[in-house]
């Protein structure tokens, strides 16, 4: 759909006051990288969202070439002049047998002096996470890397057949219909966690799932690339306390930002006060230090917000050496620190030539996702 930039910039300036537009924006707007087009519809190569020049702009549709990428941060504003980053990303629907899904690619670049030494994936290995929304919510349905394919089964699974509804509300982002500015709230929903290729999945469904808890608010948020953006900021911790209104002795929570301009902006993995690396033997605070000292991501969305009667995001004072959040509990008191130990802020955006070749998604996205 094309937009009046005006009305976008109009969201910024209010801030966290709630908004109600005649029609709520749908999730998917928030999923796709957008496009700056002329009034014939066509792509403007030479613009991005945000430019000047852009008074009207779409998603980006099936086959299109964006004349953009997105990619994370090394050290921004550090010694290097120039931050190409180590990955790009592209967030565009993919068409297969006449049915289409949203997938976020993940493309390792080439090593650069200022990277040296922070990569330990090769170049050109790929990851994607695989994205679609039905009439009720925005959902991941699965994910691919080189490490470990992540697939949700959900109890929308049916015996006997191959259909992808089974990973429908695996992984849930927000409401379709996106909430005013300003606007909390929360979901418990069932799934179960697989790995492999998807397409090996048996027909038969989990006869068990387990329960997780997905937070959503919409506010401005200031990123990394200095962009300011209004987003959805999703959170998803992976238990439930047993009246499905907090997180219960949930230790680890990922965070996820999507925009209307880039879809998939940022990913944050956050652990509580008295969570310990497994494998480190290191505590949460101690690698929340080691975050914030590398520069790469910029402060979290903060505020004070309601999610439920049982669950408070603060602003939590700390040493000014990380990065530091509070969970309350404004029924009982129980508080708890949580502190953001990984990020990637993918809003350093980048020109793609026009000739350049899209991820072969055929590599990185199982055809089971897309099955009817």
């Amino acid at each position: 759909m094309n937009r009046n930039m005006a009305g976008a910039a109009f969201l910024l300036l209010v801030g966290a006051v709630p908004l109600r537009a005649a029609e709520p924006v749908p999730i998917s707007d928030y999923m796709i990288m957008d496009v700056c087009v002329d009034a014939s519809d066509r792509i403007l190569p030479a613009l991005m969202p945000g430019d000047v020049g852009c008074e009207r702009r779409r998603d980006i549709r099936v086959g299109e070439t964006p004349p953009y990428e997105l990619r994370n941060f090394l050290n921004p504003g550090r010694a290097c002049a120039e931050d190409g980053g180590t990955v790009q990303k592209l967030n565009r629907p993919v068409e297969r047998d006449g049915e289409t899904r949203i997938v976020s690619s993940t493309i390792t670049l080439p090593p650069e002096p200022c990277g040296r030494g922070s990569r330990k994936a090769k170049p050109g290995e790929g990851g994607a996470s695989i994205q679609w929304y039905d009439d009720g919510y925005g959902f991941i349905m699965g994910s691919y890397s080189p490490v470990a394919p992540s697939i949700y089964q959900t109890p929308l699974c049916r015996d006997g057949t191959r259909s992808s509804r089974r990973f429908f509300r695996g992984w849930v982002i927000a409401p379709t219909a996106v909430p005013a500015v300003g606007e909390s709230g929360y979901g418990v929903f069932e799934g179960r966690l697989a790995t492999g290729a998807a397409s090996a999945l048996p027909e038969a469904c989990p006869t068990r799932y387990r329960r997780a808890l997905t937070t959503w608010l919409v506010t401005p948020m200031r990123y990394t690339g200095k962009r300011e953006m209004v987003s959805i900021v999703s959170g998803h911790f992976a238990q439930v306390s047993r009246d499905g209104l907090s997180p219960g002795k949930t230790l680890q929570m990922e965070q996820t930002y999507w925009t209307r301009e880039l879809g998939l902006s940022r990913w944050e993995k956050w652990a509580r006060e008295d969570w310990v690396h497994p494998r480190s033997g290191r505590a949460a605070p101690d690698l929340a230090r080691e975050l914030y000292k590398r520069g790469r991501c910029g402060p979290p969305a903060g505020g004070t917000f309601d999610i439920s009667p049982r669950t408070r995001f603060t602003d939590a004072a700390g040493a000014g050496d990380a990065y530091v959040r509070a969970i309350v509990d404004p029924k009982s008191g129980e508080s708890h620190l949580w502190y953001m130990t990984l990020c990637e802020d993918y809003t350093n955006v980048r020109p793609l030539p026009p000739d350049s070749a899209l991820p072969n998604v055929g590599a990185i996205a199982d055809p089971a996702y897309w099955a009817r």
